[in-house]
């Protein structure tokens, strides 16, 4: 019997609505769309989210880094995200911001089309 090796929980797949919850919405079809697909953008949507309250933390306690750290002395500190890593995520975070938005917009287009219809 082999033993299933642990997952961190920054690499676990977490949504708000579980996959039976889903397959239920699926069933709930409004014109060609469904309650089922919402549901799965909605999951996306939280997991984005999630990533970007990581990444903005992170930006965020890079200042603390910056100000405890002694070039000095490396010993006593973490050495911060140099700027350009600190530029490089604010990039990531505002592009994961924008596709979200976009995905958003495509999908309400879908559901405002079905309700004219």
């Amino acid at each position: 019997m082999s033993q299933r090796k642990p997952v961190s929980p920054l690499e676990q797949d977490y949504g708000l609505f579980h996959d039976r919850t889903i397959e239920a919405g699926d069933r709930l079809k409004m014109g060609a769309n469904s309650a089922g697909m919402l549901m799965r953008d909605m999951n996306r949507m939280h997991q984005v989210l999630a990533g970007l309250g990581v990444v903005l933390r992170i930006i965020n306690s890079n200042s603390v880094l910056e100000i405890e750290f002694d070039p000095d002395d490396p010993q006593k500190g973490t050495p911060p995200l140099s700027k350009t890593a600190e530029a490089m995520l604010t990039t990531m975070a505002a592009a994961m911001c924008e596709e979200m938005r976009d995905s958003m917009e495509r999908r309400s287009i879908d559901y405002n089309r079905e309700v004219k219809a």
